[in-house]
């Protein structure tokens, strides 16, 4: 061992005193994710209005007014669709590239004053494994998703200066009401399991775990990378 470690093996996952914003927490992954946080001890708010770049920064900005600072910032709002890239007009690509890729880029840069004050911020980006793998009928959503991941090595080169880490967790096929018209199609939903390793869809409390080692010092010396919590999806 190089070192002595800072911190203690019972405090490695406490966010007492942290301070969380979360998007696109009121269903799903991201519901999951703030309560996580929360039972572990962090103060946190979720950020509703992701409508355009202003109302984004005011958001930011009353958080941190509220909380007294930003130490941890999950981007998880996102949306899906489904069509090939010829039936895909351009709003949906427009629709679907904001939401899960512009909007966190602006997230990232609204929060930055705040996380680079803190000791230790951390960013959590939720991509996808369609962030490291094609599918067919997603373009704009696997589009996006690449996108974030790279994004979020940039930024974790950027801001390494800071000590601010900046990971993105994958999650694989999660019963979510995102997935909701997967798991209505039998042949679809049965695909899944098939072509999982674990053998079933994920639940969206198996992905807590991931994202509060992200935001807690037990991931100090972690930046840049992609977690991936997919039941064995992407070991194939």
């Amino acid at each position: 061992m190089s070192g002595p470690l800072c911190y203690s093996a019972d405090d490695a996952f406490d966010l007492g005193g942290r301070r969380a914003l979360v998007t696109g927490a009121s269903r799903g992954i991201g519901r999951a994710i703030a309560v996580g946080l929360a039972a572990h001890g962090a103060d946190v708010v979720a950020l509703a209005d992701l409508s355009n770049p202003d109302s984004i920064e005011r958001c930011v900005e009353a958080t941190a007014e509220s909380l007294g600072g930003i130490d941890i910032l999950v981007n998880n709002a996102g949306t899906a669709h489904a069509s090939y890239v010829e039936d895909t007009d351009l709003s949906t690509w427009e629709r679907v590239v904001d939401l899960n890729l512009r909007t966190c880029w602006l997230l990232a840069r609204a929060a930055s004053p705040h996380l680079h004050a803190g000791d230790g911020g951390k960013l959590i980006n939720v991509a996808s494994v369609l962030g490291l793998v094609g599918s067919r009928g997603e373009s704009a959503y696997v589009a996006a998703k690449h996108g974030l991941i790279g994004l979020t090595r940039a930024l974790a080169l950027e801001w390494a200066q800071h000590n601010v880490q900046v990971n993105a967790l994958a999650p694989g096929y999660v019963e979510t009401e995102m997935t909701r018209g997967m798991l209505e199609d039998d042949e679809l939903a049965r695909s899944v399991v098939k072509n999982t390793p674990i053998g079933r869809w994920g639940q969206t409390d198996e992905i807590v775990g991931p994202a509060v080692f992200l935001a807690s010092r037990a991931s100090s010396f972690v930046t840049g990378q992609v977690l991936v919590v997919d039941g064995g999806w992407t070991a194939q």
